[in-house]
């Protein structure tokens, strides 16, 4: 299969990249097999790539993989996909779907195997994107996906930075994030304004770890409530939203060595399991 020149097919498509989508589509074979390699599946690896486009990545993925599922929302991209470039490709089945619509606990256990997902996240849709694959983790090998540099940023950030968060935290609690290299804007037809990172995300077993994963999500939300407002404005404030009384909540962050004047950014990942636990531990039931 020759590599894609996205403004020779969109032409010939009658088709414009849609910003409503995110459309970037990747320019050149040595960054989109860059991509696939990082990924690395074993040979009976059953991969899901988020937005098929025009295929740039496709193409690689479905040299590596026994099953290749492309999710692809345009309805003019996914019909050139399955008729054009994976007609004669049997392993290769085009979707047109919203990723935010699949589920990919039920893809696993239809096909009895741990999925290898990849895709590049629009920006628009990438925070929900990952929020859905925390949820459904047990899907999960691995995640090599592509976003842009200032959520990459977010997702790796330290207590203590501005750019940690919920998303930070819990994303962390749940993947083991790591950053593999970066892109830059040339890289894609229509230029984007900014930089993209790709990144590997494995799901991992914390330690310590939540006894209620729910209610660690709750926490940290709580948390986070307001920005850069101490936890005494956050979560004591937010006590009788867990059944609890501000004294109690009080009591507890005291019991933890946490100060109620710090704010939800300096907690770390440990810190606020912790915190969880010991809710779960004395609140209604």
């Amino acid at each position: 299969m020759s590599f894609p020149h996205p403004p020779t097919i969109l032409k010939r498509l009658g088709h414009r990249s849609k910003k409503s989508l995110g459309q970037h589509f990747l320019l050149y074979p040595h960054q989109a097999r860059r991509l696939a390699e990082a990924l690395d599946p074993p040979e009976d690896a059953v991969i899901v790539e988020i937005g098929g486009g025009l295929g740039a990545l496709s193409r690689y993925l479905a040299e590596r993989a026994s099953s290749l599922l492309v999710l692809e929302t345009d309805p003019t991209l996914a019909a050139f996909l399955e008729k054009e470039v994976f007609a004669h490709h049997p392993q290769v089945t085009v979707l047109c779907q919203d990723v935010l619509l699949f589920d990919f606990l039920a893809f696993y256990r239809k096909v009895g195997s741990p999925l290898q997902v990849t895709g590049n996240l629009p920006y628009q849709i990438t925070s929900p994107v990952l929020f859905k694959l925390i949820e459904e983790k047990a899907a999960l090998s691995q995640a090599v996906l592509m976003v842009q540099q200032e959520v990459g940023t977010r997702l790796l950030a330290s207590p203590g930075s501005k750019e940690y968060g919920i998303l930070t935290v819990l994303l962390q609690y749940h993947f083991a994030v790591t950053r593999l290299f970066s892109l830059g804007p040339a890289n894609f037809y229509p230029t984007p304004r900014v930089d993209s990172v790709v990144l590997r995300l494995a799901p991992r077993q914390p330690e310590p770890a939540a006894v209620d994963v729910k209610l660690l999500a709750r926490t940290v939300k709580a948390a986070f409530g307001m920005r850069r407002k101490t936890l005494k404005n956050t979560l004591v404030a937010k006590a009788p939203d867990f059944g609890l009384t501000k004294e109690q909540m009080r009591g507890i962050l005291t019991d933890l060595e946490i100060d109620p004047s710090r704010r939800g950014e300096t907690l770390t990942l440990a810190q606020f399991v912790l915190l969880s636990n010991r809710l779960a531990q004395i609140r209604p039931r």
